[in-house]
């Protein structure tokens, strides 16, 4: 339907809007006793807004320099919280993801600290890089958003950390 062909009775609207949140609390329902499922609630995009903002600022070489240089005086600017610098600090992959970062931006952390999408995935699945590529079509392919050279470091660590 076309905006100005909508319904404009405000009971109707109503209606419509009730029966909309009905589906997806149906769709949703029982989702958070899912093992490993993590939902991107408004909640979480509330909370993990700032974290995903700092990090989204890696697109930026500028910035990339910066976080580089000195990581704690972007953080300080940004104002994250202690749990968010920590969660950046140790690359803690699966705890990102848990606290609501989205993953285009660990990816994008990934790549200025020179770590591949693999390491990341196998940090994610709480293995070694070498146990999480027997897992994989091509065991020996490592990539990132970043090309195969990164920031310029070496991927030889299992720790999804640069070697």
């Amino acid at each position: 339907m076309y905006e100005n062909e909508a319904c404009t009775d405000p009971q109707r609207q109503a209606a419509r809007a009730a029966r909309q949140r009905e589906h997806i609390g149906h769709q949703l329902r029982g989702i958070e006793a899912l093992e490993g499922t993590y939902p991107f609630t408004l909640e979480t995009s509330v909370r993990a807004y700032r974290i995903n903002r700092y990090q989204h600022q890696l697109v930026l070489p500028e910035f990339r320099e910066r976080f580089l240089a000195d990581p704690q005086a972007t953080y300080d600017e940004a104002g994250l919280t202690a749990q968010e610098q920590d969660l950046i600090t140790r690359r803690d992959w699966r705890g990102m993801i848990h606290y609501g970062v989205i993953f285009f931006l660990l990816e994008k952390l990934g790549a200025v600290s020179g770590v591949s999408n693999l390491h990341i995935y196998a940090a994610m699945r709480g293995q070694s890089l070498e146990d999480f590529q027997k897992t994989r079509n091509a065991p020996g392919a490592l990539y990132s958003v970043a090309g195969s050279a990164g920031s310029g470091t070496t991927w030889n660590s299992t720790s999804g950390k640069p070697g």
